[in-house]
This record gives structure tokens, C-alpha cells and sequence, in this order.
């Protein structure tokens, strides 16, 4: 069969912020531009089912979210956070029918998005496909396996965390406060701690003025200070703290 020639959707200005991980053929690469699609807006369904994680492949030109594996039961047992240049979702077509992962929203996010069944059907006719979906799979591995590794931490480590986390993902100029447009209860489903719990080390943090609240967001005051709180965890594998600003 041959591949139909398809107008790309998005430009090329756009295509050369793709970071592809591995070496792709011009051929591979001119076809999958040919599927791809420019996302400027997740709307509130893809948000609430996070359909956008199921149903195929996302590079995030700008913005930040946080994805979070769960339970049948709904127990969040993972969550990583990604953000400009990072690539996230499921290729895997045979369990499409499985949705363990959910998203948050955390800044508005661009996105160059490629359908799942756009990718069955090019890989039908080009087996090279399987190098990039390979190279994937490795993509947000350390982010995986050091959240893994949090699991296991007291709470307010794991708060601390992924505020530091998500401070790594969102830009600001130095010498300015960095501010996080995430919720406490936000953070209670992201992390799978209950809301009081995530209260309570919230108003210490602050009390510590380590952090300051506001409606709907958070300004982290004191970055190093907060930092310092997580002196004594297991950062071996990623060490958010040195990557405040990619």
C-alpha cells in the first residue's frame, strides 16, 4: 500500500522543534510529519478522561502537566512530571482499551500530537517506526523510577518533591519567585495523599516561609530552603533540584 500524500499540519518551524531521540530516516521522518498535529488546546474532556495520554504520541512544545498512574481502584501509585521537550503517551495499540494514567494540567500546554491510529497504520508499511517507539521508552525512565523510589518516603518529602519538580519544568527569570498554578487539592490527586495531610504540610511550609499561598497557586519563596528538606532522601537517580531550569 502506498502512504497517501497528506498535506503536513503543522510548519516547519514547528517540525524542527521536534527532538526525535534517535535517528530516523528522512523518509520515516517526512511521513510522520505528514500525521502529525498541532494541539494548542487540550479541551476539558481530553483533560477529564485524559484521552490525549491513551490514544497516542505528544511532544510538548510548551507548558508543563503531570501524569499519574493509578489503580483500577483509583490509588495513585506514580506520578512524573513533564514539560517542554518532553515526549509522553502509549503507542501500544493491542491495549488500547487500558488507561492506567491520568493527567494534570499545570500551564497551558502546545502540543505536536500523532493519533494512534495514524502510527498502526504507518508502521504496517515501515518497521523503522519500532526504532523511534523503542528510543521512547526510555525517555521518561529516570523521571519513573525516581518517583517510584519516593513512593516510599514520608509525605511531606514527597510534597516538597514534586513542588521542586515542577518548579524544574516552568520557566522564570532569575532572581524571581517562582510561582506553581497548582491547587492543594491538585497536589492531593496528584500525589495520592489526602488533601488534609497535604493541608497540613502546606500551611508548615509556609509557616517555615518556605512557601507562600495564594489562590489557586503557590509561590515557592525559598527554593534552596526547601531543598534542604530533602537533605536526607534517595536522590540517586534524578536530583530535581539541579535541574531548576533546562
Amino acid at each position: 500500500m502506498r502512504w497517501p500524500k497528506v498535506k503536513p499540519v503543522i510548519d516547519s518551524a514547528l517540525s524542527n522543534k521536534l527532538q526525535w531521540r534517535t535517528e530516523l530516516s528522512p523518509e520515516l521522518i517526512n511521513k510522520l510529519l505528514s500525521i502529525a498535529q498541532l494541539r494548542s488546546k487540550l479541551t476539558a474532556s481530553e483533560l477529564d478522561d485524559s484521552s490525549i495520554a491513551h490514544q497516542g504520541i505528544s511532544f510538548i512544545l510548551e507548558g508543563t502537566v503531570t501524569i499519574c498512574m493509578q489503580t483500577p481502584n483509583l490509588k495513585t501509585v506514580n506520578n512524573i512530571v513533564m514539560g517542554q521537550g518532553d515526549w509522553f503517551g502509549s503507542y501500544d495499540i493491542k491495549n488500547a482499551g487500558y488507561t492506567p494514567f491520568f493527567l494534570t494540567e499545570i500551564e497551558p500546554v502546545r502540543l505536536i500530537h500523532f493519533e494512534n491510529s495514524d502510527l498502526q497504520r504507518l508502521a504496517g508499511e515501515n518497521i523503522e517506526i519500532y526504532k523511534w517507539f523503542h528510543s521512547l521508552s526510555f525517555e521518561a525512565k529516570a523521571k519513573w523510577l525516581q518517583s517510584q523510589l519516593m513512593m516510599s518516603e514520608n509525605l511531606p518529602s514527597r510534597i516538597v518533591y514534586l513542588l521542586i519538580e515542577l518548579a524544574a519544568h516552568i520557566p522564570f527569570i532569575t532572581g524571581q519567585i517562582p510561582k506553581l498554578s497548582v491547587s492543594q487539592q491538585q497536589i492531593s490527586q496528584i500525589t495520592g495523599i489526602a488533601r488534609q495531610r497535604v493541608n497540613e504540610t502546606i500551611k508548615l511550609l509556609e509557616k517555615e516561609k518556605l512557601v507562600h499561598l495564594e489562590r489557586g497557586c503557590i509561590y515557592l519563596t525559598d527554593l534552596t530552603g526547601l531543598g534542604n528538606k530533602l537533605e536526607d532522601v534517595d536522590l540517586s537517580i534524578r536530583d530535581p533540584r539541579r535541574s531548576q531550569q533546562r
